[in-house]
């Protein structure tokens, strides 16, 4: 099974993909980190998260969170208040007013069990480092005024043009710089922008020296990216990419229904996280990169049944889980999706499903399906739809099962074995809900070419 699972890979991913991926010990695992991050009071509010409320939801993290694998922290964003600045020109807090720093904070965040994160992009240069016009780290002489670009990020941060000598050494200073802080993980952002005012050649040279500074020691998250040619370039430098746009408010529109079925030739491809999962599986697998579902705020949604729908498409997809839902916003109810044991355990593993087509006007692109460790094949169906849909997969025609007889199926959110089955498994599905199973199989075909041969409805 997994080695048709791996010919059904290579078939749809393009050649050089393959041979030039960054292959960290991050992608090779093949599914995303699981973590909390601090966007949606910052979304919400449009300002840097207060430094009292950080706090709380770190206490949360550890209290409810961090013994089921979540297991690091990170800011986000509104990162134009980061203006203090050390004798480098790197900064040194998430946001000028608060009263501790980085190192404070991740100290903080180490001695509850948790590893730190930190959303910055090393080719940004603040107005503060600007003006103070400082000798960049690594050169002799060169300042902080002669490796900025002529198109600035905004008026509080400057881009670095690396045709510019000593931009390599700032941007590889600034990497190392967070390495030696203690941060596990890196969330650069604003890609499209730095690509469209300096152009794919530059854009590719930066990704590169971020790339070299970080080896594996830093876990390089790769946000707002244009993709071109498939994500030619990030493919080569990123461990994992943000597959659709901004979470936002969330919601059931963010999950599937902004702009469905809707294609730009740039960042944002696609606008729901739905379709961008679809689009990107043939990159987004073990040794390639990890698809990057942006946040999930489950508080967002109108149900319990949406919720599990978006948490399994997550899981499906082999993408990062990453809690945006806060410690005055996540119910009891909230808590128990994010912590299904059977579902953490697939993340834990590294699985990463496929849907049984890449077209996203296809009904077919609702089918996910992938193979656990053990042998044991995970089955997704989703029902987008407004209205009820039935599914039906053939054991032997389209799990490419020798046998039509099943030895157990499992539903991984009753949590209850369903008993053996024979030909195939039936469900009809109420809008915007799924079905995750486990199937332990019979015997295995070998001579079936592909791993699904079809899928109805």
């Amino acid at each position: 099974m997994r080695i048709r699972i791996l010919l059904f890979i290579l078939l749809l991913s393009p050649a050089s993909a393959s041979l030039l991926a960054r292959d960290s010990k991050y992608t090779r695992h093949g599914s995303g980190p699981k973590y909390w991050i601090a966007y949606a009071w910052c979304y919400d509010n449009d300002r840097p998260i207060p430094e009292d409320r950080w706090q709380k939801n770190i206490d949360w993290m550890a209290e409810n969170l961090r013994d089921h694998g979540y297991n690091m922290i990170s800011n986000d964003g509104w990162i134009e208040a980061a203006q203090t600045i050390n004798e480098n020109g790197y900064i040194t807090k998430y946001c000028s007013y608060w009263k501790n720093g980085f190192d404070y904070w991740n100290k903080y965040i180490k001695d509850k069990g948790m590893n730190v994160g930190v959303y910055y992009n090393p080719m940004w240069m603040t107005r503060a480092a600007f003006f103070a016009n400082t000798v960049v780290a690594g050169t002799d002489g060169i300042k902080t005024t002669e490796i900025v670009g002529h198109h600035n990020f905004n008026d509080q941060l400057f881009w670095v043009d690396v045709r510019k000598e000593g931009a390599e050494q700032w941007i590889k200073g600034y990497v190392r710089y967070f390495i030696n802080l203690g941060v596990s993980y890196l969330r650069i952002d604003f890609l499209e922008n730095y690509e469209r005012n300096y152009g794919t050649e530059a854009y590719d040279t930066a990704l590169k020296w971020i790339s070299e500074e970080a080896g594996e020691e830093l876990f390089l998250s790769l946000v707002m990216p244009n993709c071109y040619k498939h994500g030619e370039t990030e493919i080569k430098y990123g461990d994992m990419i943000r597959v659709s746009n901004d979470c936002f408010d969330g919601g059931w529109n963010f999950v599937s229904a902004r702009n469905r079925g809707k294609r730009r030739s740039h960042w944002p491809q696609y606008d729901n996280v739905f379709d961008g999962f679809i689009a990107f599986s043939d990159i987004t697998n073990p040794g390639q990169l990890i698809a990057d579902g942006d946040f999930i705020r489950l508080s967002s949604l109108r149900d319990l049944e949406e919720r599990r729908f978006e948490f399994s498409l997550m899981v499906m997809a082999g993408s990062s889980l990453t809690v945006a839902d806060e410690y005055d916003t996540a119910t009891k109810e909230i808590l128990e999706v994010y912590t299904n044991s059977e579902l953490l355990a697939l993340n834990n593993e590294g699985f990463v499903g496929n849907p049984y087509s890449m077209d996203i006007t296809s009904p077919l692109s609702s089918c996910w399906f992938g193979e656990a460790k053990n042998g044991d094949i995970i089955l997704g169906l989703f029902n987008r739809e407004e209205y009820k849909l039935p599914f039906k997969i053939d054991f032997v025609d389209m799990l490419g099962l020798e046998s039509p007889y099943v030895e157990n199926i499992r539903d991984l959110w009753t949590h209850k074995n369903l008993g053996a089955h024979s030909k195939s498994f039936d469900v009809v599905l109420d809008p915007h809900t799924c079905k995750i199973v486990r199937i332990q199989p019979g015997k295995k075909s070998s001579s079936k070419s592909g791993f699904f041969s079809g899928c109805t409805r």
